[in-house]
């Protein structure tokens, strides 16, 4: 009967203990309850802010605490076992795969939703569009002045205002304009997208970059009042000077229907192992509810609802 008992408190403790090492910081308690740490991009901040505040009023006895960091600072915590639940810009590439299935983790990445990247200048500038060949001339420091772009009615430096060196838009931009990771001219990083927009709103000649879910959900009074102090430049694929009239503004949908060219795919990076709160949450992200919140907020979701619509003929 002694070796009976010491073999069930030794099964007891071993199960706590594995569960304890796989859950780590990342908290505690079910699917639905308790408290969890997860990581985004801050370019994400909006979408995942209005994403928590559903969760958190469904599930009163939750708490999620997600930390907002530049892209590589939120991967670099997932490669720690800081967090198992992460929002970015990118998949897991194939060493980070590596890594982790060698401590035994099984990373996952899920495609959740398509944001964009937004550029901005001051609210009193006149409307702008450019060419994705131009602003690959802009970030190469090649193009450094207004007066060098026709039709900006713009003349004077152009400073250009990113949110942090390691940030995912600045890595988007890179991949997808073939920068080599070097970012020339006259540049400035903010720190946070919020600060991207002050600082562009307050200073003529600024050209910024920040994530569109910043000001994609237009109904908002906080997106109006930004909308008012900064405007969204146009963006065309084509590189001559004559291709403004085909540019398009980041819109819903100008990236439902692939117009814009600066469309990025958001992706939930997943480690847990465990039915934990994270894995909760993950399953609100990639839900009908979930997926309908990203609609409602200007973005397109990974999965498409379409909504029916009633049209009387006699009014």
């Amino acid at each position: 009967m002694k070796n009976k008992g010491y073999l069930i408190f030794i099964l007891i403790m071993t199960t706590f203990l594995w569960e304890g090492c796989h859950r780590g910081k990342n908290g505690s308690g079910s699917m639905l309850t308790g408290e969890a740490v997860i990581a985004a991009d801050e370019a994400l901040k909006p979408l995942m802010e209005a994403q928590l505040d559903i969760f958190h009023s469904i599930y009163v006895a939750s708490s999620i605490n997600c930390k907002y960091l530049p892209e590589d600072s939120v991967i670099s915590l997932m490669m720690k076992e800081e967090i198992r639940l992460a929002i970015v810009g990118r998949p897991f590439n194939e060493e980070e795969i590596t890594f982790l299935k060698s401590r035994e983790l099984f990373p996952e990445s899920i495609p959740m939703a398509y944001d964009a990247i937004a550029l901005i200048v001051p609210a009193g500038s006149s409307p702008i569009a450019l060419t994705t060949d131009q602003i690959k001339q802009i970030l190469s420091g090649n193009i450094t002045d207004w007066s060098q772009i026709a039709n900006s009615g713009k003349s004077g430096n152009i400073h250009l205002i990113f949110d942090t060196e390691s940030s995912g838009i600045v890595r988007y931009l890179n991949e997808k304009l073939e920068l080599k990771n070097k970012l020339s001219g006259n540049f400035t990083f903010a720190g946070t997208n919020e600060k991207v927009i002050d600082m562009v709103a307050g200073n003529e000649g600024y050209l910024g970059f920040i994530g569109y879910n910043w000001l994609s959900e237009t109904e908002s009074i906080k997106v109006q009042e930004k909308l008012n102090r900064v405007h969204l430049v146009g963006v065309s694929n084509p590189t001559n000077e004559m291709a403004a009239d085909s540019a398009f503004m980041p819109s819903v949908s100008s990236i439902y229907n692939n117009k814009y060219p600066f469309i990025r795919k958001v992706y939930a990076l997943y480690t847990d192992p465990a039915a934990s709160l994270a894995r909760g949450f993950l399953a609100l992200l990639t839900s009908e509810r979930g997926q309908r919140i990203i609609y409602r907020n200007g973005l397109r979701s990974e999965h498409d609802f379409q909504r029916l619509i009633r049209i009387k003929e006699d009014f």
